[in-house]
């Protein structure tokens, strides 16, 4: 199974908006591998497909989209099974084509989040309850194994331990019996807890979201103390994340709370921006899911170009500095021709190095903009004017 795994091993974090290459790839959960479930498991990939390329829930109401998710296989281009290594939980991995999938939600006239799309640090602090579950997988028992897989790492000797944990991990044993409800030590989902990182990386992966998850250090834990982040401390908050150099911040807690519910509570801050989320949902991932919901939209808002093929297309003029060579030129056409919402590029006049082109546009100019401060390649010098800097 495919996730958005960051490197952030680094000795510097010098990172920026990432393009999601297989934004038009969607693993779903199935019963087998028969006929029926396959192709109920396309229809169902092929309709959170269209949420995850446009940011928003609300296409799964668009009539011509539903009606072309009834024959989701004619979008397909290949699919694949899975099986989770932990709670033997088959996955399809479905690929749709960009080259279908786009037009069909342009004539739909629903809008399009292209594959550039801003970074998040993900801080996430959760509270543990006995026998709670995350996915069908016992969150206590996932964080025993993964120690015990460390200890193993550290001690080669002790493979028969870790095969033991396996065993009674997937044993009746493991399974959530109806008890008083018993409140386990608060931890960060970081690195150092990768396999429940992992499944809770499933939630931002179903939205195309990319996300970094702190290292967890000791330079994070002193700058950050998880009771900070559990009480949401934003100035703390800020300082942390400075390192990670992303595009956006989020920070999160989940609990059981009074209603029985799990809860998300967090805040995600980008560009000055400060969002305050809050879900409920009747496990820890749905709870976050609901949340990752809010987040799309949040950033769909604002980059995310909706096409209208008969009004509103316009037309504008920018510059482009520092365009060296041949090279440089065909970087910067290529470079625009890519961006979402643009829809012809035309060159308008070449002078020493500096180029101008016409810019036909499908959505507004600000949007373009947003999505082009995403990226280190352009600078802007004024109003349409830029410098190629990649």
């Amino acid at each position: 199974m495919r996730f958005f795994i960051l490197c952030v091993c680094l000795l510097s974090f010098n990172v920026s908006a990432v393009m999601v290459k297989d934004l038009y790839s969607v693993n779903v959960a199935v019963d087998d591998q028969t006929d029926e479930s396959r192709k109920l498991g396309i229809q169902r990939a092929f309709q959170q497909l269209l949420i995850k390329v446009s940011g928003y829930q609300d296409v799964l109401i668009n009539p011509a989209l539903m009606s072309a998710s009834q024959n989701a296989e004619r979008y397909l281009q290949g699919f694949s099974y899975q099986q989770d290594n932990f709670d033997g939980q088959i996955y399809l991995q479905a690929w749709f084509s960009k080259a279908l999938v786009v037009p069909l939600v342009k004539r739909a006239k629903m809008p399009i989040w292209g594959e550039n799309r801003p970074l998040l640090i993900n801080w996430l602090a959760i509270e543990p309850i006995d026998n709670m579950e995350i996915g069908r997988f016992d969150i206590a028992r996932l964080i025993e194994y993964a120690q015990t897989v460390n200890d193993r790492l550290r001690d080669p000797e002790s493979v028969q331990g870790v095969a033991k944990s396996i065993d009674f991990v997937n044993s009746s044993e493991a399974v959530i019996s109806e008890t008083p409800v018993v409140r386990k030590e608060r931890l960060m989902v970081s690195e150092q807890v990768p396999e429940l990182q992992k499944r809770f990386n499933r939630a931002f992966s179903e939205r195309g979201l990319p996300v970094l998850w702190p290292m967890h250090d000791l330079e994070d834990q002193s700058t950050l103390p998880l009771n900070q982040l559990w009480w949401l401390a934003t100035d703390s908050i800020k300082i942390a994340s400075q390192r990670y150099q992303a595009d956006a911040t989020l920070a999160g807690k989940l609990n059981l709370a009074t209603t029985g519910k799990w809860q998300y509570e967090g805040v995600l801050l980008h560009n000055g921006e400060q969002q305050n989320i809050v879900t409920e949902g009747d496990s820890p991932m749905l709870a976050l899911t609901l949340a990752t919901a809010d987040i799309s939209r949040f950033f769909a808002n604002q980059f995310a170009i909706k096409s209208d093929p008969m009004n509103g297309r316009s037309g504008i003029r920018v510059s482009v500095t520092q365009i060296n060579n041949f090279t440089d030129y065909s970087q910067v056409l290529n470079y625009f021709k890519r961006i979402t919402g643009v829809r012809l590029v035309e060159v308008a006049q070449v002078n020493q190095n500096t180029v101008q082109l016409f810019l036909s546009l499908e959505g507004s100019w600000d949007k373009v903009q947003r999505i082009i401060s995403l990226d280190n390649k352009l600078s802007m010098l004024g109003d349409k004017e830029f410098e190629w800097t990649q």
